[in-house]
């Protein structure tokens, strides 16, 4: 099975990048098989979108470290995500559950938008979390922002999210309240 990102989280890229995607960016995404005068693809080759990633990352914050662009990006992708369709269903449902319960179904909430995530959950104390991500790709401070601003939705207070790990794709968080 090919690995991929549906295409409505390029979507929710694209809000994110709303007012960059004219000139060098537009050009940029093409060459790495994002046409942005074509319909968006059901799904995306994982490679694909983790260029699409480096390269909006690049664009938006420019003045920062690889580190803190993916942070924000994924800040910010969030932001946009949680306005698209697919995006309201999920914050809905994150609203009810609460962070706890939010966080132990981080796979299932990943899952909506992509089909090769795979998150191993376990809990350290009833507000400690440690979170191991198989695929993150080479800047797991995206998928960190994507859980942090993802549970900050819930109305948890004082929540820190950290990269404790990182080798290769995978990465390991604590996020604690």
């Amino acid at each position: 099975m090919e690995k991929v990102v549906f295409g409505h989280t390029v979507e929710g890229l694209l809000v994110a990048l709303e007012g960059h995607l004219d000139g060098p960016l537009r050009s940029r995404f093409k060459a790495v098989g994002l046409d942005l005068d074509q319909k968006l693809a059901p799904a995306y080759p994982k490679d694909q979108w983790h260029q699409m990633l480096v390269l909006a990352a690049q664009v938006l914050f420019p003045s920062h470290t690889p580190a803190q662009a993916h942070w924000h990006l994924g800040q910010r992708f969030i932001t946009a995500y949680f306005s698209i369709r697919m995006g309201r269903a999920l914050q809905s449902v994150l609203r009810f559950l609460g962070p706890a319960r939010t966080l132990e179904r981080t796979t299932r909430n990943l899952a909506y938008g992509s089909n090769f995530l795979h998150v191993d959950v376990e809990r350290l104390a009833p507000t400690d979390y440690r979170l191991k991500v198989n695929e993150g790709g080479l800047h797991p401070e995206f998928i960190g922002a994507l859980c942090h601003f993802g549970t900050l939705t819930t109305g948890v207070k004082g929540l820190t999210t950290v990269v404790e790990a990182h080798e290769g794709p995978s990465a390991t968080y604590r996020m604690r309240w």
